[in-house]
């Protein structure tokens, strides 16, 4: 298919011709207080004209004044509102205090929030996961070697997930009945989209977020929905799907058709044949529009994707219901990692039982501590079991335990949370700075490292035996009380999105790279999810 895509005879930019961006005092969002988020990017600034063509007053956020007051002024110039309509309120989604500080900015000056856009985000490294960059250091490496990346993985997840978060945190105080909150994912959250671990793991999170803030914020007459484009027209998106044809050694425009393949919708641009290319900006601007005004009040929780019809899963899922009583496992000749945290019983009770089955079992734990009360716990053992430090939070004690061989090559991990169900509880719109940082740190940035470091691992060796393994295992429920359904393993779910992005992304660049030649077996992976299994057998099964 041709790379070139065809023009609409109105602006490129906005996609209306400059009678339709006209003011529209009584227009569908008329009285309306609407906040958007990275209002000076691609989408944000379309979005930002139609809300101030359908009558909103638009607060524009994000980082650079200078930016936001040129989207300002171009849209009242555009449109034609009047300039009180139009406010400029500069924060950084990613630092909570400075959220904060815009929020109070915003309510003193309009005294309420009646539409929350949260459409600010970054792209994230564009790497294999093997090369994601965790340090500062390392990113300096890869743009040294030609990389035009600006962030690491820790600066991609608080721009994604936490900015978002945050601003829902600190604007829920301003959202009465009948407000609406739109939050921007991505269809790649629930695609393959090689070398973008680092940005489809925080908005799969995100979508999961969003479930659970429809149910907390529902409750008070709120209404959150989930907008997910697909790939939009813009120069950025032919940027980004050039360089995966790069990385995955594809041919040119290969990503793009891949994505196209999936649309179900036809499309004519400029009076033209019907044909599969990419949404426009204005398709997320219509969209939004909708979802601020009165005619989505029946909506909550639900996810608009603006796609051309992209047939993409909700979710990949299976459930056990059954097993075999009578089955025999022998694990005699493979080396088992155990990736765990602070939640200790579980992960001998798992080591236990690859030991006794006959692996090589190493136990990982991120504090000296936690591995002498294990290696106490495992006196009499039968079965070998060794225990390192292993913290997913510091590259370099993953890599001394690896380099330490045992009987053979490691050929299957198990990788639980950081924590237990103990640590994340409660309310997510409520939660604290320093609950949301060490979620995106060490449950969601750790998983990723973790499999940085076995996808190095397992490239790296010739010994392998066979098709390595790896499985991410949630914790138990959280337990919540009696009635608190609305956060109940809330925290777990996110985890748990995340987790599939992240073994759907690492199972297509593996298959991609055995391919190519650059590895000679793929990584499978699976993930077991505990925490809806009440029964006492529950980590045995």
């Amino acid at each position: 298919m041709s790379s070139d895509i065809s023009t609409d005879r109105s602006d490129p930019t906005t996609g209306l011709s400059p009678a339709n961006l006209a003011y529209t005092p009584t227009g569908r969002l008329a009285g309306k207080v609407a906040l958007v988020t990275g209002a000076a990017g691609n989408l944000g600034s379309v979005i930002v004209r139609h809300y101030l063509r359908e009558g909103a007053v638009v607060v524009l956020s994000g980082r650079t004044r200078s930016k936001l007051e040129a989207v300002r002024d171009a849209a009242l110039l555009e449109t034609g509102a009047p300039p009180a309509h139009a406010d400029v309120v500069v924060m950084d989604g990613a630092d909570p205090v400075s959220v904060r500080a815009g929020m109070a900015e915003l309510q003193a000056r309009h005294g309420r929030l009646d539409i929350l856009v949260n459409n600010a985000g970054t792209a994230g490294p564009r790497q294999p996961m093997e090369k994601v960059p965790l340090t500062r250091e390392e990113l300096d490496a890869l743009r040294a070697a030609g990389s035009a990346d600006t962030e690491t993985l820790g600066d991609a997840m608080r721009n994604i997930l936490g900015l978002t978060w945050n601003t829902l945190r600190a604007a829920a105080p301003l959202l009465k009945a009948g407000a609406s909150v739109i939050n921007i994912s991505t269809i790649f959250s629930r695609t393959q989209y090689y070398g973008r671990v680092a940005y489809v793991v925080p908005k799969a999170a995100l979508n999961a977020l969003s479930r659970q803030w429809a149910d907390e914020l529902g409750a008070r007459g709120v209404r959150v929905n989930n907008l997910l484009p697909g790939p939009i027209r813009s120069e950025r998106i032919r940027s980004v799907f050039a360089t995966m044809d790069q990385l995955k050694g594809a041919q040119s425009g290969a990503t793009a058709q891949d994505f196209f393949e999936m649309m179900t919708l036809k499309r004519g641009y400029d009076g033209g044949e019907p044909k599969k290319d990419y949404p426009v900006p204005p398709d997320i601007a219509h969209t939004c529009v909708f979802l601020g005004s009165d005619e989505s009040l029946a909506f909550n929780g639900h996810n608009f994707e603006v796609t051309h019809g992209m047939k993409v899963l909700q979710e990949s899922r299976s459930t056990w219901v059954s097993r075999p009583a009578l089955r025999t496992v022998d694990a005699v000749g493979h080396t088992v990692l155990i990736s765990a945290g602070d939640q200790i019983d579980d992960a001998l009770g798992i080591a236990r039982l690859h030991a006794e089955l006959g692996a090589c079992v190493i136990l990982g734990l991120p504090r000296e501590a936690w591995c002498s009360e294990a290696r106490e716990r495992l006196t009499g053992q039968r079965g070998r079991i060794d225990v390192r430090l292993f913290d997913r939070t510091d590259p370099a004690t993953m890599q001394a335990a690896l380099a330490v061989e045992g009987d053979g090559p490691i050929t299957a991990a198990v990788v639980m949370p950081a924590h237990g169900p103990e640590r994340f509880q409660g309310s997510i719109t409520e939660a604290e700075d320093d609950d949301i940082e060490a979620f995106i740190e060490e449950e969601l940035g750790g998983a990723i490292a973790i499999a940085r470091m076995l996808s190095r691992y397992w490239q790296e060796r010739t010994d392998l035996p066979h098709e390595p393994r790896y499985v991410f295992v949630t914790n138990a429920s959280e337990g919540a009380a009696e009635g608190a359904t609305s956060s109940k393993n809330a925290w777990a779910y996110m985890w748990r999105s995340a987790m599939e992005a992240l073994i759907r992304v690492w199972r297509d660049e593996s298959e991609v790279d055995v391919h190519l030649g650059r590895r000679r077996l793929p990584e499978w992976g699976n993930q077991i999810i505990r925490y809806d299994n009440t029964e006492p057998e529950n980590l045995p099964f």
